[in-house]
């Protein structure tokens, strides 16, 4: 039905207009400090004289101009054009190109919900332009705010009777401002009032001043790091939860980042449906994210395409439990709630549950900055574009941004493309699209465009996603393999070599830009080496497990130093050391895994997931120079309870 109402009496309407502005009077304009435009003090929304409108719209009984208000009444009036309760003002041709936003709040006094609209007329040939419809629940108040410089105005064009979203033409001339109450049922008809005060015309921002923060932070529509620079991801979202038993995080991430990513987004979950990760998990991940100069997106994928605000509540609970791994980390980390949360999309539902998620957040005491995917499977950005302003304007710290995914609905073509984008950047939402392919199961996708348009707006994108997809869409890996593998033709060259992929377009984070990447190995070096009483040592991007089973644990490090053309290179080498002895896979457990796992590598089985660094150090049970039978034969002891913790490590096998 949108897009019809008013426009269907434009002809009419613009006569009308017409004769009403040869006799109206001219009011005083005045612009404020803040940006906000109003009239010199009169009765009416805004100063204006509001009228009920004439030959059309003829449900409206009486309006009423109060001070900064005009109240309208109206009997019987149904979903259609010529019943509907219809008011106005005559602006004379006013001059709004400076403006962004029109907003003001309307009060439903009826006993049933209502549809408003407005209508905007500008130019000498009186074109209109309409909102979409706004529902306003009976008794209920509403903020409305109608974005002047949006491509989604209704456009009616007589000539091919069609109606086009379009962005308002000829805004240095406004003749007129209509609006219309509806009742929301195509049967049923509505009786009461509505009041429409607090009239604002505004510039973005209206003056805000955004203060610089220690970690990542939204400045309006731009996110911005710890040093203040306009930050744009170009990265992938890595599957971790699901492929941790391979035990080669570091390998992925490092390769990730060789490929030329500065981000990527972890899938991690809070063990409403998978496999819940520990603090000691993400804390790890983060450091090798920063090893690597990375930025981490954090999130939870259990509830993706979930209803029910108890979810979503849970997963932002998860984030407070393992506060402890993000403290300290507000540069590198980005704290994206949930994936997907919401499989409908509904946008006040969206609205109240994501304000409770942020506020969860908040009163543990993180003040990372916050990503909130749009509802609808992350493509209904109506969520974020009707409701993010409300989940941004009730953090305390005022550092929400909001992702959108492409497929087949809200990426299928150039046109929709653009449309999302601008329709959340003019509400001045940083936003960032976290998600998107070149096909899926609901269409095609323009890939190219989304890269090429978030280019030219200078925002963020994540493809999805490095590898893991399962049956249907392995199409949307972009490696082969986790780490090791080789790029996909159609979608991993695409984003890395393509157009605007990563080698084009990436930049690392300025956070970075003075820290080196340093390597790590675990082959032996030559070195004197002294061992003193019984120490754990970690290296910087270690995380030490909460029970440790060792004796001795030493770190090794050679510094090579070599001159050429007058410059000096430094390499630092470094000997990983254990974490808990046993732990072959680095799940935090010695086990019978651990057993089989190790069995095979010394057999060279060549199928096996690959050992870690970390878990080959956890292997080496008899301390010696090789990870053989011998440390097999001893984990199997502990297991089978003939040896202790503390006789797990030994140095001389004779003494077994």
């Amino acid at each position: 039905m949108r897009g019809k109402k008013l426009l269907a009496c434009a002809t009419a309407c613009a006569t009308a207009c017409a004769t009403a502005c040869a006799t109206a009077c001219a009011m005083m304009a005045t612009a404020s400090a803040a940006g906000t435009f109003g009239v010199m003090a009169a009765d009416g929304l805004g100063g204006f004289a509001w009228s009920a409108t004439e030959g059309y719209q003829e449900g409206t009984t009486g309006v009423t101009n109060g001070a900064d208000s005009v109240t309208v009444s109206f009997a019987d009036t149904d979903n259609g054009t010529s019943n509907a309760a219809g008011f106005y003002h005559n602006f004379d041709g006013a001059d709004w190109s400076e403006y962004d936003t029109l907003s003001f709040t309307l009060t439903n006094e009826s006993a049933s919900d209502i549809s408003f609209a407005a209508a905007v007329n500008t130019g000498s040939s009186w074109k209109w332009h309409q909102s979409d419809n706004i529902t306003v629940s009976a008794g209920a108040s509403k903020d409305v705010t109608l974005y002047l410089k949006a491509e989604e105005w209704w456009y009616y064009d007589a000539d091919t009777q069609t109606n086009s979203l379009v962005t308002i033409a000829d805004l240095y001339n406004v003749q007129r401002v209509n609006m219309m109450i509806m009742s929301t049922s195509e049967t049923a008809t509505v009786s009461g009032s509505v009041t429409l005060n607090g009239w604002k015309l505004e510039k973005s921002g209206s003056g805000e001043v955004v203060e610089p923060k220690d970690g990542f932070y939204v400045d309006g529509a731009v996110l911005r790091d710890a040093n203040q620079n306009a930050f744009e991801m170009r990265g992938t979202n890595y599957a971790y939860t699901w492929y941790k038993w391979e035990g080669n995080e570091e390998a992925t991430l490092k390769e990730i980042a060789a490929y030329g990513a500065n981000t990527v987004r972890i899938v991690l979950s809070d063990g409403q449906q998978y496999t819940k990760n520990t603090a000691g998990e993400v804390a790890n991940l983060i450091s090798l994210c920063e090893k690597y100069k990375l930025i981490a997106v954090l999130e939870v994928h259990d509830v993706t395409g979930k209803d029910d605000a108890n979810l979503l509540l849970n997963a932002a609970k998860y984030f407070s439990e393992i506060k402890s791994a993000l403290i300290g980390h507000e540069d590198t980390v980005i704290i994206n709630i949930a994936n997907e949360w919401q499989g409908n999309t509904n946008t006040s539902s969206w609205e109240s549950a994501y304000i409770a998620a942020v506020k969860e957040i908040r009163d543990a005491g993180l003040t990372h900055c916050i990503m909130c995917d749009a509802g609808g499977w992350g493509q209904g950005y109506v969520t974020v574009r009707d409701g993010g302003s409300a989940v941004l304007a009730s953090d305390p710290e005022k550092n929400v941004m909001f992702s959108v995914h492409m497929y087949g609905t809200a990426g299928g073509n150039a046109a929709t493309i653009k449309s999302v984008i601008d329709g959340i950047m003019t509400r001045n939402l940083c936003l960032v699209i976290g998600e998107f392919g070149y096909k899926h199961s609901d269409g095609e996708v323009d890939e190219a465009y989304i890269m090429e348009y978030c280019k030219d707006v200078q925002i963020g994108w994540l493809a999805w996603s490095w590898y893991g997809n399962g049956s249907p869409v392995e199409y949307l890996d972009m490696s082969s393999a986790n780490a090791g593998g080789t790029l996909s033709a159609d979608w991993g060259e695409v984003v890395v070599n393509g157009k605007n992929g990563w080698k084009e377009t990436s930049k690392v984070c300025s956070v970075y830009a003075d820290a080196p990447i340093t390597t790590t190995t675990t082959e032996p070096v030559v070195t004197t080496t002294t061992t003193e009483e019984t120490t754990t040592t970690t290296t910087e991007a270690e995380t030490t497990m909460a029970e440790v089973s060792t004796t001795t644990t030493t770190t090794t490090t050679v510094a090579e130093t070599s001159t050429e053309a007058g410059e000096t290179t430094t390499t630092t080498t470094t000997q990983t050391v254990a974490t808990l002895y046993g732990d072959v896979d680095c799940n935090g457990v010695v086990e019978i895994n651990d057993i089989v796992l190790l069995a095979r590598y010394i057999a060279q089985d060549q199928g096996i997931p690959a050992i870690s660094a970390e878990g080959l150090a956890n292997a080496n049970c008899v301390q010696d120079t090789n990870v053989d039978s011998s440390d097999l034969t001893q984990i199997a002891r502990y297991l089978a309870h003939l040896i202790t913790a503390e006789e797990l490590v030994v140095t001389d096998t004779t003494n077994n």
